[in-house]
Parts: C-alpha cells; structure tokens; sequence
C-alpha cells in the first residue's frame, strides 16, 4: 500500500499528541502526518499540498460552527474528512457527516484499530464516490449522445426527461417538455394501456412494435419500443424508462419488398393455372388456345426475365472470390444453386483487420429462397458495420430478432412463422490465433493432423416461432498451421444419389473432407464438386448446394 498522507486539525497538543501516537502504533500501513491547530493554516496547506485524508476536530479557535466546515467540505469535496468529537457533541458529528464527512469518531473511545478502520474506510468511501460520479457522467454522455430516442415517466404519464434525440424525433423542444404527456404521443390512446398492461405483467417490454404520432398530430412514427418499470427502495413502481427506435424507413421498405414479392408470386400462380388448364382447351377451341398461348409465352418470357433480373442482383451481393482471398489466402467456395435464384448464399466482411464468414441456407430454394436471402444479406451487413457486433453468437441473436421482426413472427399465428434460415459463422483473429464460431442448426468441421473434430451450432435456427428461449454461444479455437475448417448447407449431405438411391449423409461428407485435407484449396473443390456430380448420376438435384473450405 503506498503512503497515506494524512492533514490533522486539531487545537488540543495532547489530542493531537495522542492520536499521532496511534497512527505511529499502526501495523502494515505507512501514514505520513501533518499537523495545524487551526483553519487558516490549514487551507493555506491544502491550497499548496496533496493529501489523502483530513482528522479535523469541530471546535477550533477561528471555526464559526457547522457553516465554517460546510464550506471546507465544499472546497475540497474530493478528499475524504474524518470528524474527531467530544463525548458531548456526538449530534453536531452526525450534522457533519450529513454535509459532506465520512464518519466521525469520539476521541475518549479511539484506539488503533479503530481508528485505522475509520481511516481505510473514509479513503475507499470516498474512492467509490468518485468511480459512481464518474460512471454517472459515462451514462449522461451516452444519454445525450445516443441515436435512439431515451427516456424516463412517471407512472401518472408526466416525462421526467428524454434525451435531444427523443425530443427531434418527436418535433418537440426542450421547452416542450414541462407540458407535455406521454399519452400525447399515441395515435390510439388504447396502445398504452395494453403496454402498461403488458409491463406490470412482466417487468419489460423489448421491441415492442408501436405507432407514435408527432407534435403536429399529423405525422406518425412506426417504432420499436423497449421499455422497463423503475421501482423505489420498497419495491414501489414509480415511472417507466425505456428506448425508442424509429423504423419508419424499414418498414416502408420492408412494405414494399413484400408487394413486389406478392405481385411476382401472383403472376407465377397465375401462370401455372393457366398452363394446367391449357391441355382441356386445347380440344375446345384450338384458335383461342393459340391467341392465349401466344399471350402465356410473353407472361413468361418476362417473369423468366424478371427471375434472370433476380439472379444478377442476388449475384451481385455474393462477395467476389478474389476479396475472400483478401482475407482467406487459401479457400474455395463450391456453389451449386438448384434453381435460377438460390436459397443459400455466402456473406464475407472484413473489420478492424478481422474478417468475417458465414455460410447461410434460407427457407426453400428458387425465388422464395432468394428473396429470404436478400433479407439475411441486409441484417447481416447492418449488424456489423452499423452495429459494429463482431462476436458470432451475438450476431446470431441480433439476426434472429431482425428476422423475427423482418417477418412478423411475433405469435404462433403468424403465417410466416415456420420462415427463417440455417448458418454457421466465423470471425478470425490472426494475431492471436483464435477463429471463433457460432452456428445456427449447422455445424463446423475442422480437419487437423488427418483427425476430424465437428463443433456443433446451436439446435435453434434464424427466425420462426420457439417455444423455448433461444441462445446462440460463441465457440472460440486456436487454430494451427495446416488447419482446415469447413462450412456447408445442407443440400450436400442430403442429395439422393448412389447405387441405392439414397442420401449422400453428413458422415460421409466428414469422411471425404478428411480424405482431402491435405490437398490445395483447389484441388480439394474439384474433388468435392466431381464426388457430388458422380454420386447424383441421373437422380434430380434436390436443394441448393453450397461448401466452403479454409485452409490456415
């Protein structure tokens, strides 16, 4: 422990004598001692020299009772002040230490454990004060700072503060703030009730979907609203507190994704109602079935144009193979799609020196699968580069309540609740050796010394309805020199194939990546591309088919 340097105020020479002599006696603590009879010389002390901790006695020749301290306290508020009292004035201590000292202590009852228990414990109060002032500005800060709207209610609806960002996203100012309720806010004063409602029931509410309305009462805002009740020191609830995010934009994007998607869906229904009827009327009337043949064929010709349309943009999002090299030197990625547009895609992204893989295998294949891609796509990026989140297993989370929201799949009763997808991720720190990985419903392969170690994902996928709370952990490796990891979808292990017509397995698929490890990266997606085509033969590929191999 470093020395403690130590001011006593004291006008008693026997006092001051006695308690010097304590201190002395003090075992395992190095305390260095200096002494005034008096105030004046004191502040001019303190006014040139650092010290630890005051022992100053309240009755002092040039002090003027309890304001002549109050205003010591004052001046040097950061230092931590020990009271030394009388037996007869105990009361006026206790006023002391309600106006700024640590403790106090009875002269006629000291001795050196106690007084050195009082010293230690004034100096790590007063430390603690410090650290809580300090985190309490680190909060301030980010309250002001924050992009979100924040807030804090009474239960009554009266807003105790909100920070300048929940003011402009609201049309309010600060001057605003006095008159204004949160029922204000709503557009239907019934959503309110069902929150308060929803938050007594269980404590908090997390992204909980909302329309708000601004000051103009005319224009509303589509938000994401996480909130919790504030209780005081007997468990009372006296306010709320919450965040409030606009998603306004997302959602008319979100509106507008799903029109195109409904309008495509609908052509192709339509279509294929029109191809399974044309055979009956082509007996009918051979002339009209022509006139409407010829109709179908230009329908198709443009959603085979639209679906080819689809295919460049859904490539365009695929990360070359070039800047994968960027941060993989020796990889491959064998990409298989069943169908024009794909299910499964691959992500890549690069922070801070760091990158970032998935491969991810969404609901279905063909334009559905596509568009569910394109989804996963998106989150992804903004996860990362806008949330700055580089741990896999709370990307994984994140994603999930993207998606979750992306799709309404808040209930059972959703009609998209079963919508989602399967990945497995990694993010690798080549400094320090590490790949760290997550998975969702997919796993990751490592080849090492011709052995084959499987780390299992979560047993949750991305997205749909759970019955169970999900949680998706971060596995962290030390890789070495030769290792080689692998992720891949689903569509490879279960292609029907062989003598026998069955699936290919996922065994197999360890087997065979053992069997190859020690090859390049090159020669390894040749053989993995050549043993799927010859166990196909002539059978019909069942699912989009994506592998992708690193080499360290």
């Amino acid at each position: 422990m470093k020395k403690i340097q130590l001011l006593l105020i004291e006008n008693s020479e026997e006092d001051a004598y006695a308690i010097a002599h304590l201190i002395g006696s003090m075992k395992g603590v190095e305390i260095e001692i200096t002494h005034f009879q008096n105030l004046s010389e004191s502040y001019s002390f303190l006014s040139k020299n650092k010290t630890d901790i005051i022992l100053i006695n309240l009755f002092l020749p040039d002090s003027y009772g309890l304001h002549t301290f109050d205003s010591l306290f004052k001046s040097y508020s950061n230092i931590p002040f020990l009271i030394l009292t009388e037996i007869d004035d105990n009361s006026i201590a206790i006023e002391a230490v309600k106006k700024g000292a640590q403790d106090f202590i009875q002269k006629t009852k000291m001795d050196t454990d106690s007084l050195l228990k009082s010293i230690i414990y004034a100096i790590e109060r007063k430390n603690s004060e410090k650290d809580l002032r300090r985190s309490e500005e680190k909060y301030r800060q980010l309250f002001l700072r924050s992009k979100d709207a924040i807030y804090m209610s009474t239960v009554e609806g009266d807003f105790i503060d909100i920070n300048p960002s929940g003011l402009a996203l609201f049309g309010y100012t600060i001057e605003d703030l006095k008159e204004l309720k949160v029922k204000d806010l709503y557009v239907n004063k019934a959503d309110r009730e069902r929150l308060k409602e929803k938050l007594s029931k269980e404590g908090q509410v997390s992204d909980y979907e909302i329309l708000l309305q601004k000051k103009d009462n005319k224009s509303s805002v589509n938000c994401l609203l996480s909130s919790m009740l504030i209780y005081d020191e007997i468990g009372k609830i006296i306010g709320y507190q919450g965040i409030i995010r606009d998603i306004t934009e997302k959602k008319n994007a979100e509106q507008a994704l799903f029109k195109s998607l409904a309008d495509l869906d609908q052509a192709n229904k339509e279509l294929l109602l029109l191809n399974a009827t044309l055979e009956d009327k082509v007996r009918e009337r051979t002339d009209e079935l022509l006139r409407e043949k010829e109709m179908a064929e230009v329908n198709n010709k443009e959603i085979n144009e639209s679906i080819q349309y689809a295919k460049r943009i859904q490539a365009s999002i695929l990360p070359p193979l070039q800047r994968l090299k960027d941060g993989f030197l020796e990889s491959f990625v064998y990409y298989e799609p069943k169908d024009v547009v794909s299910g499964d895609f691959y992500w890549y992204e690069k922070i801070r020196n760091k990158p970032l893989f998935a491969v991810v295998d969404c609901t279905g294949h063909g334009v559905p699968g596509a568009f569910m891609s394109l989804i996963g796509y998106t989150q992804l990026n903004e996860i990362v580069n806008q949330q700055s989140i580089t741990d896999p297993g709370v990307i994984l989370r994140e994603l999930d309540k993207r998606v979750r929201v992306a799709l309404h799949q808040n209930s059972m009763t959703e009609r998209n609740s079963k919508d989602g997808m399967e990945l497995g991720l990694i993010h690798v720190d080549y400094t320090q050796q590490r790949l760290e990985f997550a998975g969702a419903m997919r796993p990751l392969y490592l080849i090492r010394s011709g052995e084959l170690h499987i780390y299992k994902g979560n047993k949750f996928s991305i997205g749909g309805v759970s019955r169970r709370e999900k949680e998706f952990t971060t596995t962290r490796i030390k890789f070495q020199k030769g290792d080689c990891f692998y992720l891949f979808s689903d569509g490879y292990p279960d292609q029907f194939g062989g003598a026998n017509g069955k699936k290919f397995m996922t065994r197999n698929v360890g087997e065979m990546l053992r069997d190859i490890a020690h090859l390049s990266m090159i020669e390894q997606q040749k053989v993995i591309k050549h043993t799927i085509q010859d166990w196909m033969s002539n059978e019909d590929q069942v699912d989009d088919i994506l592998i992708a191999g690193v080499k360290f």
